[in-house]
């Protein structure tokens, strides 16, 4: 019975630090299904709007690509792909690589 008593008594000495520990736990459960669920928001969108052939929003988005961030571009050039089959995405190495360059 003494070990569980240890076990007990450390967890109520750290109670700030296993708190912290499962609230970070959590944050980064709920950031990596958040990071998931935007590409799968932003292909739905794409995909709409090609099968309704929207071109006012493919036109502001175009206008809009200029003030975005690589990344954001970066997304929204392969959420395109996804959608058009004619364009296809590079590859991962390729763009590690040119990300690791600074190469757009």
């Amino acid at each position: 019975m003494g070990q569980y008593e240890w076990i007990v008594k450390f967890i109520l000495e750290h109670a700030d630090l296993f708190g912290t520990l499962l609230a970070t736990i959590i944050t980064i459960l709920k950031l990596t299904a958040w990071g998931k669920g935007k590409p799968d928001a932003l292909d739905t969108v794409v995909n709409v709007i090609e099968q309704l052939g929207a071109k006012e929003v493919k036109g502001g988005v175009v206008a809009q690509e200029g003030n975005l961030t690589p990344e954001a571009k970066d997304a929204i050039l392969h959420a395109v792909a996804k959608a058009d089959p004619k364009k296809t995405p590079e590859t991962l190495a390729i763009r590690f690589i040119k990300n690791i360059l600074g190469v757009k």
